[in-house]
């Protein structure tokens, strides 16, 4: 179950990153997350750490595992729009719920008449 896992994460974390990047204007030759610590340090040098193409790693921990954490690295800006996006679809995904808590209707096809005795 672990080993069909850590794919699994590690094409979630790319394709985000990815979709994160395509509005961004930081042009890199490798990801962030594939760079080492010493090409990131050499990236930032003259960077403030408020910067929106500033590198920032993190370290996210693998579920299933009590050791194992991913080390995923973007720019503050890319981190933003991650953080934006989640929360954009959460609140979609409310008002959705909302919606239809409110809104509740049967089916036609559910509803069964009983005629009154």
């Amino acid at each position: 179950m672990r080993k069909m896992l850590i794919p699994v994460l590690l094409t979630i974390f790319a394709a985000t990153s990815a979709a994160a990047n395509e509005g961004g204007t930081t042009n890199l030759a490798r990801a962030p997350s594939d760079m080492s610590s010493a090409e990131i340090d050499a990236y930032n040098q003259g960077r403030t750490a408020n910067d929106a193409d500033y590198i920032r790693c993190r370290r996210i921990e693998v579920p299933g595992s009590l050791v194992k954490k991913l080390r995923v690295c973007n720019t503050n800006g890319e981190w933003r729009r991650i953080a934006d996006k989640g929360n954009q679809d959460a609140r979609d995904s409310m008002e959705t719920l909302a919606r239809g808590w409110s809104n509740s209707q049967e089916p036609a096809g559910s509803i069964i008449y009983t005629p009154p005795k």
